[in-house]
């Protein structure tokens, strides 16, 4: 049986500078392996020091969140997207913008009616009969 690895305080420290460094974890076990006793595996890693690993995620992410919202609340337009999208469930696709209407609805034409009007066609007037004629293949009605 192989003996399980022991805790090292070097270990430790080097993960803390990577940590804070933001080096990814993979990054992070291939560079100790000069080390003595430095975990050779992900699952190891996690095994003996993954709740080391948290405890210093955790306070940079406080540290760092703490930061945007004291900006958020200061004003900071960035910093107030940043917050509403990560913990307001806020998204930009999902805003609806509101326009007043400054016409009457009553008084409002269609595009369709628009373009018939300016083509000569009243649709909205009282009926005109109209006259149609045609020569071959040729009709057209006034």
């Amino acid at each position: 049986m192989i003996p399980a690895l022991p805790y090292s305080k070097l270990v430790e420290k080097h993960i803390l500078e990577c940590i804070q460094g933001g080096i990814g974890i993979r990054q992070m076990i291939a560079s100790m392996q000069h080390l003595q006793d430095a975990p050779k595996s992900l699952s190891t890693m996690y095994k003996i020091y993954g709740s080391f690993i948290e405890m210093e995620r955790a306070k940079i992410n406080g540290a760092v969140g703490k930061k945007v919202i004291d900006q958020a609340l200061e004003g900071d337009f960035k910093s107030q997207e940043l917050f509403l999208r990560s913990k307001g469930g806020w998204s930009p696709t999902q805003t609806n913008i509101e326009v007043e209407q400054e016409t009457d609805p009553d008084l409002d034409e269609s595009a369709v009616d628009t373009l018939m009007s300016l083509l000569g066609y009243n649709t909205n007037g009282p009926e005109e009969e109209t006259t149609c004629s045609c020569e071959e293949d040729n009709c057209r009605c006034s």
